[in-house]
């Protein structure tokens, strides 16, 4: 896929992925000779990984560190992705509960 392609399909900007390609987060596997940046279904793959761990609150450099590093198990960090988003969920659950009786007690003053 193309750069503007891999833009579109998961909601960012094409200049987002240049940023990833020129910190060396993301490159695409190969550069057409028309000098488009191709992406593989495996740099997809990571992309996903990436845009998970920043909706986390990870820093790209973190994020970087993590992705490439040796030890890096795309399964075990998808399933403890999981659990912290579940987590998040609870915790924006209980600021909605919280937020909702704010507004009902504001309401009955």
């Amino acid at each position: 896929m193309k750069v503007k392609e891999v833009a579109e399909l998961v909601g960012i900007s094409v200049r987002t992925l240049h940023h990833y390609d020129e910190i060396g987060l993301l490159g695409p596997e190969k550069t057409a000779n028309s000098g488009y940046r191709v992406y593989s279904e495996k740099d997809l793959e990571t992309l996903q990984q990436i845009l998970f761990f920043k909706e986390l609150g990870f820093s790209l450099k973190k994020i970087k560190e993590i992705i490439h590093s040796p030890s890096f198990d795309r399964q075990k960090a998808l399933e403890a992705q999981h659990r912290m988003l579940l987590e998040k969920r609870r915790r924006l659950d209980q600021m909605i509960r919280t937020i909702e009786k704010t507004i009902k007690h504001a309401k009955e003053k």
